[in-house]
């Protein structure tokens, strides 16, 4: 009886890449003037929602949203403000604090979202107790850091889609661009803030169920990577670091800024070297279970085929930590089948821990499959429809917006909408 085990199933999956890459060389695709809106419907591990769910889902929906409003709204100037109010008071609260409970949900905690701008001027998760948080916190500080780190988490990997999609002439500028601009923008004030001592001064409410799991992000974050075991409590105020974290806050605000350096930024979706040949280049930062990391990303699009590679940057405390990916994505292996593939590697620190030098080397494959079905007589504007399988396998690592930092093994389940 042959066994699945660890080695088989990433042999498996590596295999399975290739094959999928083979095929896909003598294939042709005819969606190519079609947008597609993906719909993951279940996610590994299967609960609801994933960061990497809730982010795919949100993103096909805004799309929908914002050209729906483009096609019937013909006042540019009315259209515009209401995508600016429902991004800046609506969307981003929500799938920032989904990034947040999507960490309770993976480590099996329950939480209640409230993602709707409060009195104090700020969206919580509550729901949870300190004995609960305490208890993660002593029990697993990496999930812990990661539960006050995810809401940015999701945000830059919303930027990252988006980049991806405009790169590969997968959508519109004007349909995504207010979404892209001002969420770029929220991700920057935020980290910022530790640069200018902004301090919310927001008091834990007297019920521990109503109060919010992590107060501010950032503050949070750096006063448990340096004193993880000092007494708990969630709200941390400028004044509550001490010199060492100010000097990580700072450092985070200051790399922030590599987040406005991609020509989209300005509107540019690429730059046509030949005919049949595209480019884009840029920039990201972003945080980590054990302190941040820089992303250098370029997106080639050659003939129908769509490639993309980053170099990323680790580090803790004090040591740089190096990886890197490489994807093909939505390249036609027959007239009917749409596949994609990304790979990873990786080195961090060991056991995640923010002082150690010593690191682990890991990595994660990925491979999709979408098999489609057409609706050429349809009358409203529907060109295909699809089953999406996914299957991937990581090692252990952290990885942005995959759900477990431990080695796992997962299959991913949905639907996608190709619209004219």
């Amino acid at each position: 009886m042959k066994i699945w085990t660890k080695r088989t199933r990433a042999k498996t999956l590596y295999g399975l890449s290739l094959l999928i890459i083979s095929f896909s060389l003598s294939a042709q695709n005819n969606l190519t003037n079609s947008n597609n809106y993906d719909f993951l419907l279940r996610d590994s591990p299967p609960s609801l929602f994933t960061m990497r769910q809730s982010n795919t889902n949100y993103l096909s929906a805004y799309r929908l949203y914002s050209r729906t409003l483009d096609e019937f709204i013909e006042n540019e100037k009315i259209n515009n403000i209401m995508q600016l109010v429902s991004v800046a008071l609506l969307f981003i609260p929500i799938t920032h604090e989904e990034g947040h409970r999507s960490v309770l949900t993976t480590n099996e905690l329950g939480g209640i979202l409230k993602p709707f701008i409060n009195s104090k001027g700020a969206a919580y998760v509550t729901g949870v107790t300190d004995y609960t948080l305490l208890t993660l916190r002593d029990g697993n500080l990496p999930e812990y850091i990661r539960l006050h780190t995810a809401g940015i988490e999701s945000d830059y990997m919303l930027t990252n889609r988006v980049e991806t999609m405009l790169a590969f002439n997968q959508e519109k500028f004007k349909i995504i661009k207010w979404e892209y601009l001002f969420r770029k923008l929220a991700i920057v004030q935020y980290m910022v803030s530790g640069l200018f001592k902004s301090d919310p001064k927001i008091k834990e409410e007297d019920n521990e169920l109503e109060r919010d799991i992590v107060g501010h992000d950032i503050y949070g974050a750096a006063r448990h990577l340096f004193r993880p075991s000092m007494e708990f409590y969630r709200y941390t105020n400028y004044n509550n670091l001490e010199t060492d974290e100010i000097k990580l806050v700072k450092r985070i605000g200051y790399r922030s800024f590599l987040n406005l350096l991609n020509p989209l930024i300005l509107g540019k979706d690429g730059f046509q070297i030949k005919p049949d040949i595209k480019i884009l280049a840029g920039l990201g930062y972003s945080l980590t279970p054990f302190g941040d990391h820089i992303d250098e990303k370029i997106w080639l699009k050659i003939n129908q085929y769509n490639i993309g590679l980053y170099l990323r940057q680790f580090q803790n405390h004090k040591r740089w930590f190096h990886g890197f990916g490489v994807s093909l994505t939505d390249f036609t292996l027959h007239h009917k089948v749409i596949g994609s593939v990304n790979t990873h590697f990786w080195m961090q620190p060991e056991n995640f821990d923010f002082f150690t030098s010593s690191s682990f080397t890991g990595g994660a494959i990925d491979a999709t499959i979408q098999y489609l079905f057409f609706s050429k007589n349809s009358k409203i504007g529907i060109n295909a429809i699809s089953i999406d399988l996914g299957v991937g396998y990581k090692s252990k690592g952290f990885l942005p917006e995959e759900s477990m930092l431990n080695e796992h093994f997962g299959i991913r389940l949905g639907t996608s909408i190709w619209l004219n």
